[in-house]
């Protein structure tokens, strides 16, 4: 059976990259030898990412990885893996998840011959910028598991709770959005910040006042929450396929968001989603949720749903993946 190394060097953090890694790794592991390789020693690793000590393994020995396949996560580390192959024949085939829309520090992305990007702008990213050929490419889009498959409650026009589920960073703009919106919007709009990061106490101490602005912190259980929501925003700098907005898909929640990366793959203006670019289209979109009726609201959470069995199960994520490493495999056996 095969080696799969999925390799990550922050797995003492939870986002998006490190859920699609672990996706992926439970999409393979019974079809090869896979573990889930760090940086760190075991105990660093967060609680939350639920891994296993059996499937972990910490990086010591270089040669680690010599005749397996790859799944890198981090760009920064292509060229390492060039070197590894170039100068101590490791053959090692790397494939590189290209998560987001990259910039700079192109001489030093020494691309493989097998990336998968999430999104088409991912893809022509990699075409325009980077300059990788077509072939090269392989377009998978993140998926989530299905917990939820009854329709989501309608909204409640008393209060209009939006749940913005993301780290609390610089390119997710909760900061911003407050300082932006406060003041601005209907008294019976609420919006409920979800997720921790290098911001998150500046955020806490901005809102901790202010009952139309929430902090909630960590949440360990987003898709429940979005249950408990009316809608789901996201309003950040840049994406690339954003874990939370499929994850809306699947509780058949509509969105709120701008077109930046992959999200008008996921939100479809005018079927199960809202995109705005500007900070007045965004206020005045909040401002008329309340006079929503009730039977667009439903038709947007059907709509919502239906994108997610099209496009984003498991089932499809786990055959695009297999259907790839095969491929990788019977071109290393030859």
């Amino acid at each position: 059976m095969k080696k799969v190394f999925s390799f990550n060097s922050q797995l003492d953090i939870v986002t998006g990259v490190q859920k699609v890694l672990l996706d992926i790794h439970h999409a393979i592991r019974n079809d090869y030898e896979a573990n889930i390789v760090g940086l760190k020693s075991y105990s660093s690793v967060n609680n939350n990412l639920n891994i296993s000590e059996n499937e972990y393994v910490q990086w010591k020995n270089p040669f680690l990885f010599y005749n397996s396949i790859v799944i890198l996560h981090e760009r920064k580390f292509l060229m390492l893996f060039r070197i590894l192959n170039l100068v101590f024949f490791q053959r090692i085939k790397v494939v590189y998840i290209h998560h987001s829309i990259l910039y700079g520090k192109r001489m030093m992305s020494s691309m493989p011959e097998n990336i998968v990007c999430i999104s088409d702008r991912g893809k022509q990213n990699l075409m325009e910028y980077f300059k990788v050929p077509q072939e090269h490419i392989y377009k998978i889009h993140n998926c989530v598991d299905d917990v939820f498959t009854e329709d989501h409650p309608t909204f409640h026009k008393d209060l209009i709770k939006i749940l913005y589920p993301a780290r609390i960073n610089n390119g997710k703009r909760q900061l911003e959005i407050v300082q932006k919106l406060r003041g601005k919007l209907n008294r019976n709009i609420q919006i409920l910040f979800a997720g921790i990061g290098p911001l998150y106490e500046e955020l806490w101490q901005e809102v901790k006042n202010d009952e139309q602005f929430v902090s909630l912190g960590f949440v360990d259980n987003i898709p429940q929450l979005m249950r408990e929501c009316d809608y789901v925003m996201l309003f950040s700098t840049h994406e690339g396929l954003p874990i939370t907005l499929i994850e809306a898909t699947m509780t058949g929640t509509p969105i709120i968001c701008n077109d930046v990366g992959g999200n008008t793959e996921v939100a479809f203006n005018g079927e199960n989603a809202i995109v705005v670019n500007k900070w007045n289209e965004l206020i005045a979109t909040l401002n008329e949720l309340p006079q929503k009726d009730t039977d667009t609201y439903i038709s947007m959470c059907k709509k919502s749903r239906k994108i997610f069995e099209m496009n984003f199960t498991f089932a499809r994520f786990k055959k695009n993946y297999l259907n790839l490493l095969n491929c990788i495999t019977n071109d290393m056996v030859k």
